[in-house]
């Protein structure tokens, strides 16, 4: 029986650890986040550029995207519509995928003092 129940727990082990991310489907695309604070806010992303618009704000911030692995990008903002966002001008954010389920994937988004896990929703064009 003790047999039988460590095989049982290394094959889910195995299994939980083992699966790779397919990002690939999530590189491209128009997103928008699950949490209700921004869930306002629309993200459309290209190969190499993110722009972000917040229409509650009226504000538009672009970005370039640079990917680093098939999960993992750098994104450093290079233009914003609103003069109180200039501070992040030129700040690299390093975010990678973490974990996918159908169209929502779970992000970690890491700016070298913060990290911050968040969901977004892949829109169906």
């Amino acid at each position: 029986m003790q047999k039988i129940i460590f095989i049982v727990l290394f094959l889910i082990t195995t299994n939980c650890f083992s699966q790779e991310l397919n990002c690939s489907a999530f590189k491209n695309g128009t997103f928008t986040y699950t949490d209700p604070d921004y869930s306002d806010l629309l993200t459309i992303r290209t190969d190499s550029i993110q722009i972000d618009t917040y229409p509650k704000l009226n504000l538009e911030m672009t970005s370039t995207v640079t990917w680093l692995s098939d999960c993992k990008y750098q994104m450093v903002y290079t233009k914003v519509n609103d003069p109180k966002m200039q501070p992040i001008i030129g700040v690299k954010y390093v975010i990678e995928i973490i974990e996918i389920n159908d169209n929502k994937i779970i992000c970690q988004t890491d700016s070298g003092d913060v990290i911050i896990k968040q969901e977004m929703i892949k829109l169906k064009k």
